[in-house]
């Protein structure tokens, strides 16, 4: 058996990342088009509403795409 380096992964965990971060990218382009929404209709309480922790979605998003070789 060979020894793992640091490019090896298994195919199945690649697939599975990439999943994960779709889903979480899916999910940031709604909050944003719902928030682009809010802005043009001049709903600004609306949009901070919908932008509150988006950092942590995207800090999660990055933190997949950081396990990829």
């Amino acid at each position: 058996m060979k020894n793992p380096t640091t490019n090896d992964l298994d195919p199945a965990v690649r697939k599975r990342i990439l999943e994960r971060v779709r889903e979480i990218n899916h999910r940031l382009l709604v909050r944003l088009e719902a928030v682009a929404i809010d802005l043009n209709h001049d709903r600004h309480l609306a949009a901070l509403g919908g932008i509150d922790g988006i950092e942590r979605e995207i800090g999660e998003m990055r933190s997949f795409l950081l396990l990829l070789p």
